[in-house]
């Protein structure tokens, strides 16, 4: 049995993976985690600096190679705590870092992984937020090929 959370800088609940370490153990299952470097945080980033005018108009080609290399830092450095975590459990697990778009990029790591169940986290908001916003979460609810196990913040 495999178990795949997945996480990205905005979906990390220190919850949803003593979750999966705990599922994994439970059902002596392999426990994949896949960081994903959503491509569309830095822009985020960058346009919330240029509207409150802190970075001016446009940032600079150092300033986004910086910000890129935080993030993929950030990233490395909370697989390398969760690799750690599970051998403290004695749970067998597999770190992997990807980049793209959070939803296609996770059932890529689905069906990569052959997974049997997908743990994600997600944040409480109200029920028109995620009408109006969207829900990476309910995506994957309706499009995941196994079993989903939620974890809500």
């Amino acid at each position: 049995m495999v178990f795949l959370l997945t996480l990205s800088m905005t979906a990390q609940a220190p919850g949803a993976i003593e979750m999966a370490l705990e599922f994994a153990k439970q059902k002596k299952a392999s426990l994949k985690v896949v960081f994903i470097l959503d491509s569309s945080v830095p822009g985020a980033i960058f346009e919330r600096l240029t509207d409150v005018g802190f970075i001016g108009d446009k940032p600079s080609q150092e300033l986004q190679e910086a910000v890129e290399t935080e993030y993929r830092k950030q990233a490395v450095q909370h697989l390398d705590e969760i690799k750690k975590m599970a051998i403290a459990k004695d749970v067998d697990c597999e770190t992997l870092l990807e980049q793209g778009e959070f939803v296609e990029t996770t059932l890529a790591a689905v069906a990569k992984s052959a997974a049997d169940v997908l743990i994600v986290s997600r944040t409480r908001r109200s029920a028109l937020s995620r009408m109006l916003l969207g829900s990476a979460v309910d995506k994957l609810i309706r499009q995941a090929p196994c079993e989903i196990k939620v974890f809500e913040e």
